[in-house]
């Protein structure tokens, strides 16, 4: 009904100049709802206020919980004035800089120091208005206090003698430094602080009455407080101590708005910089502000955010491309330009005493899944005919009639052991870095880093390891060491840094990667060989990759693709979740589709194919990381494995992590007989109660359902999660939170159709709409038949 609901609300035309309508009610958001009266009910944030809307339509526009706490408790009212912590950047400073550029006053590709003496000296050329605000510029994270307790113009000076953290425009740190100092920028220019020269250019032709960077003492009343400081409350009083030291207008913090408020801004940026006839912008301004720039390197637009990793919380729920930003007291906004469409999320989460952060994470998700369910419905997809999961991508395995022989199979031969047969040709005069772990070893079970220490010709000088470090043991960070047999240097990928820098690199002239992959996209290995290949291409060091086989065979494709902007180093490349690949033709579609000038070769197995799974190769199994301990466990791992996520235990801290299943609150048997009655091919699950030692719900009895494989090659691992989520979903949805099953999904219109509750044989018709063009892609890299 929802969806019959939407068409029919994207059929009303817009109109730039009408009020806002309130149509609450008319699609589903009672996610939203049950979100955050679980977040007021959890005592960790005392209220908050939720509106949604598209266009000039209000979908939503609730408040829950209380305004404040102490010293008198009151009731959360939607005309709360909130403390925008970093959302004066969208919402202040990014538009005081934009209409300054629009008036010609300010070029964006100008340097700073055009706009601010004290950054004239050359070392400063690279440090522009776009690079500050796309954090980009090189200036650390936050100044000392110190540096700007003085005010400006002194604090000026003061920031320009901190020593850059990056050269600008090479990498990107999210800086309030950098909006601290557009703030001045903006005051220079136009000889008006940055509060006054919003209020004349913006706040005021808009009627925003409740926008401010200091609250009017009428309206004090209705302000959220936050934390008590020194003893006393702030209410009307910015929270983020550098812009209290700056007397409360900073271009970091310091604006307090309403949610309808925010919304008149964001309606008139959507209206293409006019509101109630009223022009702020020119069309180009808006686009300009919210094109994604390249000099970025993190997903940032102009003061806003895209795809970088503080957008986390919000945009894998909103179309690619949307924009937004978060605010440290609580506060959110996500918009989707091309569907008119914005999620607004206001909270006092620091009040009274700090804390919070948890619980904010976890409603921004909630509220940003429950919002992007609703508003984004893409196309209906053919009827997908029955619940089977997708087939196989090559021909079945012939299977041998009673009576026959069966011939052995061929033994296998691994990248390195074809290395060492051909005497470490490919290596001799090369000084080596080698990326290995526990997994790097030949059919005899000798490591290649001592096989390549003792090769003739060819020198090891360093070893690099990924997650879980050289042993397979960590589950944490893994810091750098020294390999005891040989001496060589241990360089950590998965600690302070996830790639190889150039003072690692140094003297190596080929780098060998040699790790066993499990066949899932969001095992990290993948990651960390695209990380090796780029910051090979940047130092000139070619690439060997030691081939190794897809242990849940390479015949199988299953689940969707990544959406390209929701890269992480989970989700490496647009590739399904069970990916059909070894991990050496990963390294060839990746450089290609890439284009990573990395000179790459891959040294093939002999003797696999397609269809063969990992025991079947007379290989020596070695566990790829703690909680992989079979080829059963691998499989299930490129499903369950979404679930890791959600509230649920997979196992980790038992007997038969990926086996299993299950939370405190479920009830085993009924949980058990309603997937049964699924049929779905290949599984059994049996009622189980565990106890996991370690990991989610430690110590703790837990219900749920051993999952067995009954035929492993007509499983279908993710339709599996699947069926388990929508099962918890329609058993337990009090108690299940399945909202970060995108963490791992990290595709929209699959999490989209779970979360509207669609069947699942639909679900699973969205998580293989794109197979046919994925088969295409990666046809060109098969090495194997």
């Amino acid at each position: 009904m929802a969806g019959v609901t939407l068409i029919a609300l994207l059929a009303l035309p817009a109109s730039a100049f009408a009020p806002p309508r309130d149509v609450s009610g008319t699609l589903d958001f009672s996610g939203i709802n049950d979100a955050a009266n679980e977040a007021v009910a959890s005592g960790e944030i005392p209220g908050a206020v939720v509106m949604v809307g598209r266009g000039d339509d209000i979908l939503l526009h609730r408040a829950y919980g209380s305004r404040r706490l102490l010293p008198q408790p009151a009731p959360m009212t939607v005309d709360t004035i909130f403390d925008l912590a970093s959302l004066t950047k969208p919402f202040g400073t990014t538009l005081a800089v934009m209409c300054l550029v629009e008036r010609g006053a300010i070029k964006l590709d100008a340097p700073l120091g055009r706009y601010l003496k004290e950054f004239r000296d050359k070392q400063y050329d690279e440090i522009t208005i776009k690079r500050l605000l796309t954090h980009s510029a090189g200036l650390v994270a936050y100044p000392p206090n110190g540096a700007v307790s003085a005010g400006f113009p002194r604090a000026a000076s003061a920031i320009a003698k901190l020593p850059l953290d990056y050269p600008p425009g090479s990498a990107f740190q999210y800086s309030d430094t950098g909006f601290i100092l557009l703030a001045e920028v903006v005051r220079r220019v136009s000889g008006t602080p940055l509060d006054r020269y919003l209020e004349k250019t913006v706040f005021k032709p808009l009627g925003l009455n409740d926008t401010s960077f200091h609250p009017k003492a009428g309206a004090l009343g209705r302000v959220a407080p936050t934390e008590f400081v020194n003893g006393l409350l702030l209410r009307g009083e910015v929270h983020d101590q550098r812009a209290r030291l700056l007397g409360g207008v900073a271009g970091h913090a310091g604006m307090f708005s309403t949610s309808a408020d925010l919304s008149r801004i964001i309606r008139m940026l959507l209206n293409r910089g006019t509101l109630d006839g009223h022009r702020i912008f020119a069309p180009a301004t808006v686009k300009e502000m919210w094109e994604p720039t390249p000099d970025s390197k993190s997903g940032r637009a102009l003061g806003w955010d895209v795809s970088s990793s503080f957008s986390r919380t919000m945009a894998p729920f909103f179309p690619e491309r949307s924009v937004g930003h978060t605010g440290f007291t609580g506060t959110a906004v996500w918009i989707d330009p091309p569907t008119r469409s914005y999620l607004i999320v206001l909270s006092n989460r620091v009040h009274p005493y700090g804390g919070g952060e948890s619980r904010i994470r976890d409603l921004r998700i909630r509220v940003a899944a429950g919002a992007g369910a609703q508003l984004f419905q893409p196309p209906v997809v053919a009827d997908p005919g029955p619940i089977s999961g997708p087939a196989a991508d090559g021909p079945t395995p012939e299977r041998v009639l009673p009576g026959e022989a069966a011939l052995p199979p061929e033994r296998v031969l691994t990248g390195l052991d074809v290395l060492a047969d051909q005497k470490y040709a490919m290596l001799l005069g090369h000084s080596v870095g080698l990326v290995t772990n526990q997994t790097g070893v030949d059919m005899r079970g000798r490591r290649s880093i001592d096989l390549l220490a003792n090769a003739p010709g060819v020198r090891l000088q360093a070893i690099f390891t990924p997650e879980h470090g050289l042993m397979g043991q960590a589950n944490a960070d893994v810091p750098h060491g020294r390999d005891a047999a040989t001496g060589r240097p241990i360089w950590s990928l998965y600690g302070v840094t996830r790639r190889p820098t150039p003072a690692m690199l140094k003297d190596i002239t080929l780098l060998v990667f040699d790790i066993q992959d499990v066949g899932a996209r969001y095992y990290t290995y993948l990651t960390t060989l695209v990380y090796v290949m780029e910051e090979a291409a940047k130092q000139r060091i070619p690439v060997l990759v030691l081939d190794r086989p897809n242990p849940i065979n390479g015949r199988i494709v299953e689940g969707p693709l990544m959406d390209p902007d929701l890269q992480s180093f989970t989700a490496p490349h647009p590739i399904p979740v069970r990916t059909g690949l070894t991990i050496g033709e990963f390294g060839r579609l990746a450089a290609a589709e890439r284009k990573i000038p990395v000179s790459l070769t891959v040294v093939p197995l002999v003797g696999w194919e397609r269809d063969r799974w990992f025991d079947e190769t007379g290989l020596p199994w070695v566990n790829p990381s703690p909680n992989i301990r079979s080829v059963t466990q691998a499989l299930l791992y490129s499903g369950i494995g979404l679930l890791e996520a959600t509230n649920l235990s997979v196992g980790r801290g038992t007997d038969l992590p990926f086996e299993v299943i299950g939370a405190p609150w479920i009830e085993p048997r009924g949980l058990a007989e309603a997937l049964n009655r699924q049929g779905l091919r290949g599984v059994r699950f049996d009622p189980i109660w565990f106890t996991p030692t370690a990991d989610v719900y430690a110590s703790i009895s837990c219900g749920g359902v051993r999952i067995v494989v009954t035929d492993r090659e007509a499983i279908r691992p993710v339709t599996v999660a699947f069926a388990l989520a929508r099962t918890l979903r329609e058993r337990h949805r009090d108690q299940f939170r399945p909202e970060s099953i995108q963490n791992l999904l990290v595709n929209r219109s699959t999490m989209w159709a779970f979360l509207r509750g669609e069947v699942l044989d639909r679900l699973v018709a969205w998580a293989e709409i794109d197979r046919s063009s994925f088969l295409n892609r990666r046809a060109s890299y098969l090495m194997y038949r």
